[in-house]
């Protein structure tokens, strides 16, 4: 599936802007929500009994960091953007295709995730067609100076 708009109306690349930064600061205000946690060492009940075989603090902790990384993950989408950087947002892909995947698994503790699980699968779509976009972009001059230069040794 190739798009051509974000939510029909916005070119791709302000779309993947877009999404960089709404899950960028997603994951931003989640990880502190969980290192607030961690540094006052209360936690809600619900937290507790999800982690109650385990140590709730490092767990809250090691969730907390997964998220930060993932948000500098999204920040430097926004900067692949703008410096079309096809590895950083072939990177991006990788990493939150991964995190597809497992958010699938993890759809059966929490009816929420649902969300995520659609929202993260229009957004991959999004960014696959902008990757698609820049990637022919960039090969379209080196095939006219492939053409030129051929042109030059037939001489």
């Amino acid at each position: 599936m190739h798009l051509r708009k974000f939510l029909y109306c916005w070119p791709l690349k302000y779309g993947v802007i877009t999404v960089g930064l709404a899950f960028g600061l997603t994951d931003f205000i989640v990880g502190s929500i969980g290192w607030n946690m961690v540094i006052r060492n209360k936690y809600p009940d619900y937290v507790v009994e999800f982690f109650r075989t385990m140590d709730t603090r490092i767990c809250v902790s090691g969730f907390a960091t997964v998220f930060w990384l993932m948000m500098t993950d999204h920040f430097l989408l926004i900067y692949a953007v703008f410096y079309h950087k096809l590895l950083i947002i072939g990177t991006w892909l990788l990493i939150n295709y991964m995190v597809f995947l497992f958010t699938l698994v993890t759809v059966l503790l929490d009816s929420l995730l649902i969300l995520r699980i659609i929202a993260l699968g229009y957004c991959l779509i999004v960014v696959k067609s902008y990757y698609s976009e820049l990637a022919e972009a960039q090969e379209e001059p080196s095939d006219s100076s492939v053409e030129s230069t051929s042109d030059q040794t037939s001489d």
